[in-house]
């Protein structure tokens, strides 16, 4: 290949943990730990293996609560 290309896992920080310093949101947000907001989706499959799992949502949760199936 040739360019820049970023891993599954690349990805995936740049758009949760990173953004969230980026934003100097990441006291609250980012990262799955006690005492941060509880937003996050879950989904069906392994999104490192293949990055399209991402689109297989399962449910969302905002704030602790599930708010989608």
């Amino acid at each position: 290949m040739n360019g820049f290309w970023l891993t599954p896992m690349q990805i995936i920080t740049a758009a949760t943990s990173t953004g969230a310093k980026i934003c100097n949101l990441a006291p609250e947000i980012g990262t799955i730990e006690p005492g941060k907001k509880a937003d996050l989706f879950v989904i069906e499959g392994n999104q490192l293996t293949d990055i399209d799992n991402l689109r297989k949502v399962r449910f969302v949760m905002m704030e602790g609560r599930i708010v989608s199936k």
